[in-house]
């Protein structure tokens, strides 16, 4: 839901740098975007396919985190907020870091939000949509995408697994929901009997809905991909904000 100065997760580690061994029963945590040399030039892309992948074809509808379709939609515009919570939109942030490359890869992040945005507003037929990327104002180190339409959305499905059958704690992705948020979680595998390390969850997105309207967090940097709570409670304070 990327070369030079910024990383986006999920890609191979720079090449002059000793890898570790592989650690099965501990996941790597993804590095913040800011953190890798070799970013800015895939921003666009990581960024724009975050907005148009997994996270918009599992987004929610009807009351809440529930739902049935897309349904109703408006074409009313969609303004998204400065700062949501502790966080501030990432072309700020990259400013203020004075990080090397800052400049530049805060115009390839705005360029993706806008086409990200275009691409949602067409795949909900027209419907007012907004997408941002926002950041930690002090050192990038948390980043994640906020994507807002003006449309319901069908609700988060993962397939069904038997977490007892298999001799875990957790099945290996769920659908877990905070209030009336839902978020699609991949769990680290823990074997019966023992207790969860807080890291071994990750948050893929988390999502508000009701008809007329879905509000998503995801494409998450840094630890905030290991807090479904905090991430539902960004959901909360921009839905707050554009209802």
């Amino acid at each position: 839901m990327t070369t030079e100065d910024f990383g986006a997760p999920g890609h191979p580690a720079d090449t002059d740098r000793p890898h570790s061994p592989a650690q099965p029963d501990r996941p790597a945590a993804p590095r913040a975007l800011w953190t890798r040399p070799w970013a800015p030039g895939l921003a666009g892309l990581v960024v724009g396919a975050a907005a148009v992948g997994a996270t918009w074809l599992t987004l929610a509808d009807g009351d809440d985190a529930g739902g049935s379709g897309v349904g109703r939609t408006s074409t009313s515009t969609v303004t998204l907020p400065a700062a949501v919570g502790a966080f501030v939109e990432f072309q700020g942030a990259a400013h203020r870091s004075g990080n090397r490359g800052a400049d530049q890869t805060a115009r390839r992040i705005a360029t993706s939000d806008a086409q990200s945005t275009s691409l949602l507003s067409r795949a909900y037929g027209g419907a007012g949509a907004a997408v941002r990327t926002y950041a930690q104002p002090a050192d990038l180190s948390v980043t994640f995408m906020v994507g807002v339409v003006r449309g319901g959305s069908p609700a988060p499905f993962v397939p069904y697994q038997d977490a007892a059958a298999l001799g875990l704690v957790r099945p290996m992705r769920e659908v877990r929901t905070v209030g009336g948020v839902a978020c699609v979680l991949v769990n680290q595998p823990t074997p019966a009997g023992q207790t969860p390390r807080p890291d071994s969850v990750t948050v893929d997105h988390c999502q508000r809905t009701k008809e007329g309207l879905t509000v998503t967090v995801g494409n998450i940097s840094g630890d905030l991909h290991n807090s479904p709570d905090q991430v539902a409670a960004l959901v909360e304070d921009v839905w707050s904000d554009v209802t």
